[in-house]
């Protein structure tokens, strides 16, 4: 049994240590810092969740709150649409109340709903989630996945570095299985995948070389790490297989009606690459290639939410169009109200899904989700057409300590009131949670200029 100072000083990997590289990193910082790591993956989904829907049903909700409300979540039963989240209560924040009229736009907020700024300028500054990379760093700063109605691999609607620098969204799992975990490999998607499970069965062999060089602990580590891209490669066999398949299911789709002009015969496939992108959120994090991350689901100043079939939702095969249902159209032999909830619930299980699988992976003295954070948000706050006066949130995790979240409810007064606070605020704790501690973020709201809109909320700080 070598020393773990001299695996660090000595072990040379060939091939593997391309991906082992920042791993072992990551090893030798925990031991030779107590600093815990952080992470952060943005969570923005078209036309997502609704003031109702994070309330708990057993705390009663005002109309115009006018005080601040605290409460632990024990004992609450979440929303339907929430329940796949219930198992990680404990580690869940509810936070109401928030403001973000400086965003508003019309079906959804594109860039403002992370920058807070106004919704026409689209390009206007840094959203909170590159300023949030900037200072986290890593070999990629920031990863940009989502997936969309509209036929397209990639697109920039969602996520800006500074003025006129928007970064990119990539739509296409396959596209961005290549991007971060095959390097060099052919554009031939069949050729892709051989080469990863090259690659892969090369990762496993050196495993078992130093199955007997390290300890149980990061023998452990490193199972978890193979595992994490076995799971990667084995997704992107599926989707290969089906790739003509999803890119022909997605409709074009009239905005003004919110009905189908082409015939639906076969599932969008809009879940399955959902699934498969937020898998490749949690690789590139286990494998240390990002610390941030931003997950779009039918989001953006192109977007109006997720289109999908009733039978990807579980109810029947009709055609679901995001939409008709903003405007409350029944589809599928669905309400509108219905349709929202079964989508959004879709959504929130693959939420639960990376939440599982980084919990799953030992950091430290606990696992690598005790060092990260999920923020979910709708792109266009309580509403199809948003006013933005009231902007739920949720959150999971507490970045390893650096914010006061978990088992809680907050609600803040309503907009105009005193102590009311707005997304700025929200945006300003992650800033400082991750050691810039400015007072500012985006552009105030010049309607409340004589309410407090500088710094985080108090509140969540350690």
């Amino acid at each position: 049994m070598i020393t773990r100072r001299t695996f660090f000083r000595g072990t040379t990997l060939g091939l593997g240590g391309l991906y082992f590289a920042p791993f072992l990193r990551q090893l030798e910082a925990a031991n030779a810092t107590s600093l815990k790591p952080a992470r952060i993956l943005f969570f923005v989904q078209g036309n997502g969740v609704y003031p109702g829907e994070i309330q708990p049903p057993g705390i009663a909700r005002p109309n115009t709150p006018s005080s601040l409300e605290d409460r632990p979540l024990t004992g609450q039963k979440l929303a339907f649409s929430l329940e796949p989240l219930q198992p990680y209560i404990d580690k869940v924040t509810m936070i109401g109340g928030l403001s973000g009229r400086i965003a508003r736009g019309s079906h959804d907020s594109g860039f403002a709903a992370l920058g807070c700024w106004p919704m026409t300028k689209r390009a206007y500054g840094e959203t909170i989630d590159a300023g949030v990379a900037r200072n986290l760093g890593g070999i990629y700063q920031h990863v940009g996945l989502g997936v969309s109605n509209v036929p397209s691999s990639l697109t920039y609607n969602m996520t800006s570095s500074a003025k006129g620098k928007a970064l990119p969204t990539v739509l296409d799992p396959v596209l961005a299985h290549r991007q971060y975990f095959a390097a060099g490999a052919s554009r031939d998607a069949r050729k892709e995948f051989d080469v990863d499970t090259n690659l892969l069965d090369f990762l496993a062999d050196d495993v078992k070389r130093m199955e007997a060089r390290l300890d149980g602990s990061e023998r452990e580590k490193l199972d978890r790490y193979l595992e994490a891209f076995r799971s990667m490669s084995d997704r992107q066999g599926k989707l290969v297989g089906m790739g003509d398949r999803i890119a022909k299911a997605a409709p074009p789709i009239n905005p003004n009606l919110g009905q189908i002009i082409q015939s639906k015969t076969a599932p969008t496939g809009v879940f399955d690459r959902l699934e498969a992108q937020f898998d490749i959120a949690a690789g590139t994090m286990i494998a240390g290639l990002t610390n941030v991350v931003t997950v779009s689901a039918g989001a953006g100043p192109d977007q109006i939410g997720l289109d999908c079939m009733g039978s990807e939702v579980g109810k029947g095969d009709g055609y679901i169009g995001s939409h008709g249902i903003g405007h409350g159209s029944a589809h599928a032999g669905l309400s509108a109200a219905e349709c929202h909830a079964l989508i959004r619930r879709k959504c929130i299980e693959k939420i639960a899904r990376f939440v599982s699988k980084l919990q799953s992976i030992p950091e430290g003295s606990g696992t690598m989700m005790d060092n990260t954070l999920v923020v979910y948000l709708s792109d266009s706050a309580e509403g199809h057409h948003p006013v933005c006066q009231e902007w739920p949130f949720i959150l999971i995790g507490n970045l390893g300590g650096r914010l006061k979240l978990g088992n809680r409810f907050l609600r803040y007064p309503w907009y105009g009131k005193p102590g009311h606070r707005t997304i700025a605020n929200l945006y300003l704790s992650l800033l400082h949670a991750v050691g810039e501690r400015r007072a500012n973020f985006g552009v105030k709201d010049s309607a409340i200029l004589d309410l407090n809109q500088d710094g985080p909320l108090a509140e969540i700080m350690v």
